[in-house]
């Protein structure tokens, strides 16, 4: 997909931004997921602040594992639609 000369073809350019948007929807719906959930309502709430903050890391580095899975299966994805394109 990368020209010899000119750069990053539209397609892959179009499937990073497309991989990049996706997986930050994905990150936000996970928080906005778990700010709903009974736990978070009735539990998280009552815990003091270093109890907070080490189950807020626990789950960023769990959503940002997910987040970071989603943007390469959403770039070979997008990819492969484009690739599929362009060989019409």
């Amino acid at each position: 997909m990368i020209l010899i000369k000119g750069g990053l073809s539209f397609g892959m350019l179009s499937s990073l931004l497309g991989a990049f948007l996706g997986a930050l929807a994905i990150f936000v719906w996970s928080h906005i997921y778990v700010s709903k959930t009974p736990f978070y309502n009735l539990s998280y709430t009552n815990y003091s602040a270093i109890q907070k903050v080490f189950i807020y890391l626990l789950f960023l580095t769990f959503a940002l594992i997910s987040t970071v899975v989603a943007f390469y299966i959403l770039l070979f994805l997008i990819g492969a639609i484009f690739a599929t394109f362009d060989t019409m």
